[in-house]
């Protein structure tokens, strides 16, 4: 069957059910479907029948790739019952990689019976647009009734920042987070008590966040999704339509955690499980998860309010957290974190709130699968500035279901709170049962750090040999990070390799040291460039940037400090300016062509910015492997690199050390 459908699919081969005529007289019939169907109304099918509509956005996975052809064939190679209808619209890409589908149109089709059928044809029309959206959940609820439904997203996905659904036809247009709960709205009801579909899930990166839960809680009964981004695979629809196939009576959650067992099985055939994610989150205890989400932003709020290093120490929290996406200079940010780890972390400067979020996480979250690398994933990640960009916060207060979280943001970007912003916390005090009174306006500002004390930061060498920074308590209660960076100084050059975490940390006293040990990231005796991902006790995650077969890439790097030892997971490229991920993680294979990129800046240059040149070309053998390298000899220089709450970066004087015959030695 699998191999007879797939050949139907490529040839070209369907039958025409709902059109007949030229294209103006079948968009007219779709218009008339649509006009006849009461977007509020909820019509069932017979007892124990399902029906999944796949809003299939194809974009360049499809283009470039072929990954949405590929899963249609896994879908149709599944042999389903009468009483199970997929129903696909087809749209978002510049090409497909079959003969059936066209670029020129939206297709809708069904899988059902064992026949794959063209149903209708739409003009053209972008799959990042509520309305065409919307216009698919009318046709579906209209004409494919069942008494159990599932809505599924498949394409780039960006979180609460961004969304999903990204159409290559029209300039990248995606459907954001409030574009998405409106087409629901206006073709279901929302209930609490009976929400309309079974099963909202995202084929996507990013897309398991509070903010999303929040939309569908009374529209779903559950939603399947990802925190962190997929692999190109994506779901193994052969897989979880099977499991539905054997048993329809199934139930809505142990679909979902079929979907999630099959997704995990097939990125482990494919060595690509470490660091994926995937969970079943039940939306009707989504309420309660946003409740003790936004107290957790009023206990952050009234404490940034007491005393704005709060945003610095919110930072380190959030440092120290599962994070997806990205989130570094040169792989982008896509700035969203784990919402349980980052309270978790949390405990200490927000004692109040933090545990009953993490019970409601728990509560909600109904089942997750999760790589050895993503062990700290709790299955809903939430929205925090790890890029200081306004324009992913102007996103993020658009799909935000915390209001508490919105006025922290506001505070931590503007510096101070909007009238608006300011009368909430006036209501917030008179809600507290606290002696404690609420600041005037006016005595509601932000610390920020002066440049001038931190930029170009006098080091001194100790006896040992090890570089230090002090910078003062003031100084270090303001900043969120301190790493170093390692850079190779070579006629008039400075060729940076990167940053490391590895130092000694005096907070309190705001004394820095570095542990720098004399050798560093390398591919097979190649140096790259590196920068910190996140770190916990567990791994740290590194990101280096590439070119793989003439492509940019980022590989993403652990260290498992159980093991000592890293690993190379794979390569993806760099994460939009939106915030859109994307969903092709490659794993690198023999005879692979890879290129270290690093940044010089000339020292004989007044105000130089870095540039980006490529260093060494090699090929990858059955033997690459990234280990730490001991320094050649040359001159060296190590700087400290501050950052504060906003993601504003501060360097320190440059230590000069020379590496020669294995000895380093600073420069007094």
């Amino acid at each position: 069957m699998r191999k007879k459908l797939f050949a139907f699919l490529m040839a070209g081969v369907f039958s025409l059910m709902a059109f007949t005529g030229c294209e103006d007289d079948d968009v007219k019939q779709t218009a008339k479907i649509e006009k006849e169907s009461n977007g509020g109304s909820e019509k069932k099918g017979e007892d124990g029948s399902w029906a999944i509509y796949w809003y299939l956005c194809g974009s360049d996975l499809e283009s470039q790739h072929g990954f949405a052809t590929t899963d249609i064939s896994e879908a149709t190679g599944v042999e389903l019952p009468d009483n199970v209808t997929v129903v696909i619209q087809t749209g978002g890409a510049s090409e497909w990689q079959n003969e059936t589908i066209s670029a020129d149109s939206i297709g809708r089709y069904t899988y059902a019976n064992g026949e794959f059928e063209q149903v209708d044809e739409q003009k053209q029309a972008s799959m990042g647009d509520e309305k065409t959206l919307e216009s698919f959940l009318k046709f579906c609820n209209k004409n494919y009734p069942a008494e159990h439904k599932m809505v599924l997203f498949w394409d780039h996905g960006g979180g609460s920042t961004s969304g999903a659904a990204l159409d290559e036809n029209f300039e990248n247009d995606y459907l954001s987070i409030p574009e998405l709960r409106k087409a629901f709205e206006k073709t279901c009801k929302p209930s609490s008590e009976k929400p309309p579909y079974d099963i909202i899930g995202f084929d996507t990166c990013l897309m398991s966040t509070v903010d999303v839960a929040n939309i569908f809680q009374d529209i779903g009964k559950y939603l399947v999704a990802s925190e962190e981004t997929e692999p190109g695979i994506g779901w193994a629809y052969d897989g979880w339509l099977g499991k539905l196939a054997e048993d329809t009576s199934i139930s809505p959650k142990e679909l979902g955690k079929a979907i999630c067992d099959t997704y995990y099985k097939a990125c482990e055939d494919y060595g690509l499980a470490d660091d994926v994610t995937l969970a079943v989150t039940d939306l009707s205890k989504v309420p309660k998860v946003v409740e003790q989400y936004n107290l957790l932003g009023t206990e952050a709020l009234i404490n940034a309010v007491d005393d704005s290093s709060f945003f610095a120490d919110f930072g380190r929290a959030a440092g120290s957290s599962e994070n997806y996406g990205g989130n570094t200079e040169k792989s982008g940010y896509s700035d969203m974190a784990d919402l349980g780890d980052l309270a978790k972390n949390s405990k200490k400067i927000m004692p109040e709130t933090s545990e009953g979020l993490l019970s409601a996480i728990k509560d909600a979250v109904v089942y997750q699968v999760r790589g050895q690398y993503r062990g700290h994933a709790t299955g809903l990640s939430c929205y925090f500035s790890y890029s200081g960009s306004p324009e992913l916060y102007q996103n993020f207060t658009k799909a935000s279901g915390s209001e508490a979280f919105d006025y922290f943001y506001q505070y931590a970007f503007n510096g101070e709170l909007s009238e608006q912003g300011y009368n909430y916390l006036v209501q917030l005090f008179e809600n507290m049962e606290s002696e404690k009174k609420v600041p005037q306006k006016s005595q509601i500002k932000k610390k920020t750090i002066d440049q001038k004390e931190l930029e170009d930061h006098k080091v001194d060498i100790t006896e040992d040999n090890y570089a230090k920074l002090n910078i003062g308590a003031e100084n270090a209660a303001l900043l969120s990070e301190v790493n170093y960076q390692l850079a190779i100084i070579d006629d008039g050059t400075m060729v940076y390799l990167g940053s490391d975490n590895d130092i000694d940390a005096d907070w309190e006293k705001g004394v820095f040291k570095d542990n720098f040990r004399g050798v560093w990231g390398s591919i097979d005796d190649h140096l790259v460039y590196m920068e910190v991902v996140s770190t916990n006790d567990d791994y740290t995650t590194f990101s280096t940037p590439i070119k793989l077969n003439g492509e940019n890439y980022n590989l993403r790097i652990i260290y498992d400090n159980a093991k000592e030892k890293f690993e190379i997971l794979g390569a993806r490229k760099a994460t939009a300016d939106d915030g859109m991920a994307d969903k092709d993680m490659v794993k690198l294979k023999p005879g692979d062509k890879v290129t270290t990129v690093h940044y010089a800046v000339s020292l004989e240059e007044e105000d130089a910015e870095p540039v980006e040149f490529e260093m060494d070309t090699f090929k990858v053998t059955e033997k690459t492997c990234f280990k730490e390298t001991e320094l050649g000899d040359a001159t060296y220089a190590l700087l400290f690199e501050m950052k504060d709450a906003d993601n504003h970066t501060y360097t320190s004087e440059a230590s000069i050390f020379t590496v020669k015959d294995g000895e380093m030695e600073y420069q007094q």
